[in-house]
């Protein structure tokens, strides 16, 4: 008799869903401006500033409608609600190809942040905690890595396309690109547990093992926030999305203060990206089998070694590219990490509700600062104060997440007692 295929667990539909998101939407949006800001500047003409005011606009909207998001996407037909976000960001994509006047953009900025809230930061880990009890790392891990790759993709064809077709017609193919690879996939494939009438994955070994399942049952909305642990854990955090905003001056930083080319300097950002796809990847595996502590001291050495090692490119450039690549390997602290930090301190019950608010903070107070980091060139000359405070916030941020989890560790074998 031939033995029974085993068949495949919904929640891998899930990952599979996250996926196209990111190689749709996902690298399409953050390849939005890049390329297109010089020809844009060009025709408009307005000024650079006036044009990227749109990332700004972009993810003040995001942040502010993060615990919106959070509501919506914690009931059922969580498919609809992310697919009709989703076609709002495909939207807000392909109307840039008809702006005449800049301020336009700003139009897009709000349609494309809003939707992003019930797609990006805050969704994907929603999405990925309601439907895994084990692995979550490894699967959050590699759904970020994937956007990172998807970034380069679209940067890389972006430039393709503008020099051969224009900015107005890239726009226009990207949104077409994103539409056909993401849609579908979030409409058809995106449910929770209960449409798709099975359990997520590793709920069964949960419910065998009484010490997990009271480590994951977690807190509400009021009991998290009343313990100060989580506000050691949210500083950590906060640290994270100011700190990773250094390694975003990687190329202005060669191109500006090393006086090297605009070639030198993209080939750095690829440098940066393959780290950053190769942490995404790390980081969600090393929080799985080592814990959450192996991955704040990942974050802590390789930040703390790569911008040691940026120091060694004022004698030789080409130092900048070993340098950014290991820099890059802890860029997923923010991305992965802070959101493992942030489960592992208050469990499933009401993680959804709880992250949104945690990023949209994080976000707003990462977002704010992150031109603040400009201004050690503009009035040093030099980026060197950057890369020393990055070194200071990535090892207090493991520090604090660290002593979090300690302390979090401590209650939890205290309530297992106490029962």
């Amino acid at each position: 008799m031939v033995k029974e295929q085993k068949k495949m667990h919904y929640a891998w539909k899930i990952v599979i869903a996250c996926i196209l998101m990111k190689l749709g939407t996902g690298g399409a949006l953050f390849a939005a401006m890049g390329n297109f800001v010089a020809p844009i500047v060009t025709d408009l003409g307005c000024d650079v500033s006036e044009l990227t005011m749109y990332i700004s606009i972009n993810a003040i909207s995001m942040a502010l409608f993060y615990t919106t998001a959070a509501k919506f996407l914690s009931r059922n037909r969580i498919g609809l609600v992310m697919g009709f976000a989703s076609m709002a960001e495909v939207i807000g994509l392909a109307l840039m190809a008809t702006y005449r006047s800049v301020y336009m953009f700003y139009l897009s900025g709000v349609i494309v942040g809003v939707a992003q809230a019930f797609t990006g930061f805050v969704a994907i880990p929603i999405l990925i905690n309601i439907w895994f009890k084990k692995k979550t790392g490894t699967v959050l891990g590699m759904v970020a890595a994937v956007n990172t790759v998807a970034t380069v993709i679209y940067t890389m064809l972006s430039a393709k396309m503008i020099s051969l077709y224009g900015w107005r017609t890239s726009y226009l193919i990207m949104a077409c690109m994103a539409a056909v690879i993401t849609l579908p996939a979030v409409f058809l494939l995106i449910k929770t547990p209960e449409e798709a009438g099975c359990k997520p994955y590793g709920a069964e070994e949960e419910e065998n093992d009484r010490t997990v399942s009271l480590a994951n049952e977690g807190l509400t909305k009021s009991e998290a926030f009343r313990l100060p642990l989580l506000y050691v854990a949210w500083m950590a955090c906060v640290l994270y999305s100011y700190g990773s905003g250094v390694s975003g001056y990687a190329t202005p930083f060669v191109t500006m203060e090393l006086g090297q080319s605009i070639d030198f300097g993209a080939a750095v950002g690829v440098c940066s990206a393959i780290g950053g796809t190769l942490s995404s990847l790390a980081v969600g595996k090393i929080n799985d089998k080592y814990g959450v502590k192996a991955g704040l001291l990942w974050g802590a050495v390789t930040t703390g070694l790569g911008y040691l090692l940026m120091f060694l490119s004022y004698r030789t450039a080409y130092f900048a590219f070993p340098a950014i690549f290991v820099v890059g390997l802890g860029s997923s602290m923010y991305g992965v990490q802070c959101p493992l930090l942030a489960r592992n301190i208050v469990g499933s019950k009401d993680y959804s509700r709880i992250w949104a608010l945690m990023m949209m903070i994080n976000s707003l107070i990462g977002g704010g600062l992150y031109s603040s980091i400009g201004l050690f060139y503009d009035k040093l000359g030099t980026y060197r104060g950057a890369f020393i405070m990055a070194i200071f916030l990535y090892i207090a941020a493991g520090i604090l997440g660290a002593f979090s989890v300690n302390l979090s560790s401590k209650r939890k074998k205290a309530m297992q007692k106490s029962c």
